[in-house]
């Protein structure tokens, strides 16, 4: 008996992860050939991976290119997530370099450029990678390069004054120096030395930075201490050596790697220009509008959103992805919707009208409001038959000045009061709420 999810005729297993394994997958509808990722919710659990894979969702459904693997959607069982991706027949990048020791720069070239143009329209959306490496970058039956697994990948915003991350990601041998440091560091800029490295293992057939002993590699990563392959061409050890620039500042940008002498031979300028187009502007009010209206699409399909770093200025797609990356939270946390640590609402108003009304209304509910000074930061409390519950509540501009991301999380006390707070602040503030 052939087993079916949905549309999809479940085949062979293509590979296995410690969670999840791959299966080949057939629409019956088209006939089109699909990789169907089956995720185990309780493994995932088990793991504390689901805030991973919400992310990995939410991004892979906004980037639409064709040197990133594409997800056409998600599915879902009492027992399982089932992701269906683009069926990619050509292995990993990784493979390829293993058979063939190191790539000719011709090659190398061809699949760093590639590398390149979809790396450069994640930043464009404002998305760093995080884990750029080879066994990520698999390839498909027309030998074009696809960028895949976006679990690390996190928003950043544009320009090199930009929120800096926090979070110690991606593979040792791949990751540039400052993520190591701890202090804070620029996603793209981090990526950049990720493709500098990727761009030596292919022409090298070995990495420039490795040590058995980690603290020994991470030294070497730390002091930009490699060596260049004496059989590079001058070009290559040029382009590889602006971008393995240790101080990020100083590294090279994706511009620059583009207009590079040895890159560009062979490039695809009227590609390029394309993605150039996608770089994001401000959104007019009607991209606004639409952001409301797929905010509200987004509740209405059981979005749930968990809590996560502020930022400020959003536009239309952050807005979008902080209400739909919780769009698995029901089903991941088998709460039915509770709202049990954070949440998230979007509603109609500038920074300050909302932070007065909701105000307005906590006062009302007696959860003793104060704005924490110098701040548009809410906090208080509520004494409850179950004990003290503390909150806090942010308000985060946007780029349109009636649209107000409003973010609330619980610092201490009962979940079930929690969520009977948040539904009666909801029930209060009204048609102000566009979406929660």
């Amino acid at each position: 008996m052939v087993k079916k999810i949905g549309k999809y005729e479940l085949g062979k297993t293509l590979g296995k992860g410690t969670f999840s394994k791959v299966k080949y997958g057939i629409d019956t509808e088209s006939n089109a050939p699909f990789a169907i990722k089956i995720i185990d919710k309780a493994q995932l659990q088990k793991e504390h991976m689901e805030e991973q894979l919400k992310r990995e969702i939410a991004i892979m459904k906004h980037l639409k290119h064709e040197h990133i693997v594409q997800l056409k959607e998600v599915l879902q069982t009492q027992k399982h997530i089932y992701i269906v991706l683009e069926l990619i027949t050509g292995g990993e990048l990784f493979d390829r370099i293993v058979a063939a020791k190191r790539f000719d720069e011709n090659t190398g070239r061809k699949y760093f450029q590639q590398l390149i143009m979809g790396i450069y329209y994640c930043h464009m959306q404002g998305i760093a990678h995080r884990d750029l490496k080879p066994e990520n970058l698999l390839l498909d039956g027309q030998d074009r390069l696809k960028i895949s697994d976006f679990g690390l990948s996190n928003l950043q915003r544009q320009g090199s004054d930009g929120m800096l991350l926090q979070t110690v990601c991606g593979t040792p041998n791949y990751v540039a120096p400052e993520v190591l440091k701890e202090k804070g560091y620029n996603g793209f800029y981090a990526d950049i030395w990720s493709c500098g490295v990727i761009l030596f293992v292919m022409l090298a057939g070995y990495l420039p930075f490795d040590d058995p002993n980690m603290n020994s590699l991470f030294n070497k990563i730390e002091r930009g201490e490699y060596r260049m392959a004496k059989y590079f061409s001058p070009e290559a050890k040029d382009i590889i050596s602006k971008m393995l620039i240790v101080d990020p500042q100083k590294r090279y940008t994706l511009d620059q790697v583009i207009s590079h002498p040895w890159f560009k031979i062979g490039w695809d300028e009227a590609k390029f220009d394309k993605i150039r187009k996608t770089v994001k502007m401000a959104p007019s009010s009607k991209q606004c509008d639409d952001a409301i209206q797929s905010a509200e699409a987004s509740e209405k399909a059981g979005g749930v959103k968990a809590g996560t770093q502020s930022s400020a200025g959003m536009d239309a797609f952050d807005i979008i992805t902080r209400l739909t990356s919780g769009s698995l939270n029901p089903l991941l946390s088998g709460g039915g919707g509770m709202v049990k640590r954070a949440t998230c609402f979007m509603s109609k108003g500038s920074q300050a009208e909302i932070q007065a009304k909701v105000s307005e209304v906590l006062g009302s509910l007696k959860a003793s409001p104060k704005t924490k000074e110098g701040t548009m930061e809410i906090k208080g409390f509520i004494n409850s038959v179950k004990g003290l519950l503390t909150y806090s509540v942010d308000f985060v501009p946007t780029v349109c000045a009636n649209l107000t991301l409003v973010e609330m999380r619980r610092t201490r006390g009962d979940t079930l009061d929690f969520h009977e707070f948040y539904r009666q602040l909801i029930a209060k503030l009204g048609d102000v709420v566009v979406s929660k």
